[in-house]
């Protein structure tokens, strides 16, 4: 296959990942496959002492850490279920470590601007299903988008999650344009309209640390007017929703009488919480096993009189760290913040990825990211699409 048809064959790959944000959720696995086909042939191609044979090893082992924790498990048919769904842990760092370095900028840059613009178009389609609906209370149509949203259904959580990720992307993009500007004003819109506690805490972390970390690039007019514009939105979207943003932060200010009360988020989560902690303290060393945690979870919620919130939903533990603490043990949560350790060590020149990076284990704090399907594709997409980047490049283009 000539270069530059192999070229266009990965072009059309990552534009493809772009377009996750905006294809129903059915179709979000399969936007993976033109780029495992692409790359295995490029992998076939290529000369192997340029394949990073290190790097597939330390970030596959994510996947196979639960792999191994799914041959003790008590529920092996969901365990295989989970070992599927995870499998972009696996199929990503082979596909990114196989792409030519010469195209890898290119390409890199070719997905980011299709991604933000899709998350832009996402932001229109929830407003305009948003506005089909007959209600107007806020959580319900919060539920509408997790459970009816025209095939897309998926929570705000990872919404937001695709959103804040578009918004650290376009900051570091240099070029100012109307274009951008218009994308940002959407973005962070929708952002403040979700309300998610995690990802705009998240977000306005990595805000802060941008500026103690680079102070000269931060404090420039493009910044401050962002920051402005950002202002004006969280004052316009609390007086658009009558100050459900305040109401819902709210929360984190009165801390002692919303922990441990199933009646608000916070409290439900801080149950969660300490009913993971527990049980993982009891098995400390190896956990229970893929595919047993759930269950594990909604008979300990029992005996500690929260039945009520086993009626409807089946809860994880809302945290990644403990969830892996749970499934693998301690020594799971070790081998996988070793990893993490890894890939922050090999990103940490470049702002942009390591922002992403932080976002994300930022998330992991509020939310089991890798027990949903689209939580394990967007960590594994951008782990180890900056994880495989030539960072000498982007340094000096930077």
């Amino acid at each position: 296959m000539p270069k530059n048809k192999l070229e266009t064959y990965y072009l059309i790959a990552f534009s493809l990942l772009g377009i996750f944000p905006i294809v129903p959720l059915i179709v979000k696995p399969f936007l993976l496959v033109p780029l495992l086909l692409t790359a295995l042939y490029g992998l076939y191609l290529a000369d192997k002492n340029d394949i990073n044979w290190k790097k597939i090893t330390i970030s596959t082992s994510i996947y196979f850490l639960f792999a191994l924790s799914a041959l003790y498990t008590t529920d092996s048919d969901r365990a295989i279920k989970l070992l599927v769904r995870l499998l972009p842990l696996l199929i990503l760092p082979i596909s990114f470590a196989a792409v030519p370095k010469a195209l890898y900028k290119r390409l890199t840059d070719a997905f980011t601007k299709v991604y933000i613009i899709s998350c832009g178009i996402f932001c229109f389609i929830i407003f305009i299903y948003c506005m089909s609906l007959e209600s107007t209370d806020i959580y319900t149509i919060y539920s509408f988008l997790s459970t009816k949203f025209l095939g897309f259904e998926d929570h705000p959580i990872y919404i937001s999650l695709y959103i804040g990720i578009a918004l650290i992307l376009l900051l570091f993009k240099n070029k100012k344009s109307l274009l951008n500007i218009f994308l940002f004003v959407t973005l962070f819109f929708t952002l403040l309209f979700l309300s998610r506690k995690g990802n705009i805490i998240g977000l306005v972390l990595l805000l802060l640390f941008m500026i103690i970390s680079n102070l000269k690039y931060v404090l420039n007019k493009r910044l401050f007017g962002y920051a402005f514009v950002s202002l004006l939105l969280v004052i316009g979207v609390s007086f658009l929703f009558n100050n459900f943003l305040y109401i819902r932060f709210e929360e984190i200010l009165n801390l002692d009488q919303v922990l441990y009360n199933p009646k608000t988020s916070t409290g439900i989560r801080s149950i969660l919480w300490r009913t993971s902690l527990d049980l993982s303290l009891d098995s400390p060393f190896f956990g229970y096993g893929l595919g047993s945690v759930q269950d594990l979870i909604g008979s300990s919620l029992i005996e500690n009189g929260h039945k009520e919130l086993t009626l409807v939903l089946k809860y994880n533990s809302h945290n990644q760290y403990l969830q892996i603490a749970l499934i693998s043990g301690y020594v799971g949560l070790i081998f996988f913040l070793s990893i993490l350790t890894y890939i922050f060590l090999k990103i940490k020149n470049s702002k942009r990825a390591l922002c992403i990076f932080l976002y994300i284990v930022f998330c992991f704090i509020f939310e089991s990211l890798l027990e949903r399907q689209n939580g394990i594709i967007i960590t594994a997409l951008f782990f180890n699409l900056f994880l495989f980047f030539p960072y000498k490049k982007e340094i000096i283009n930077e």
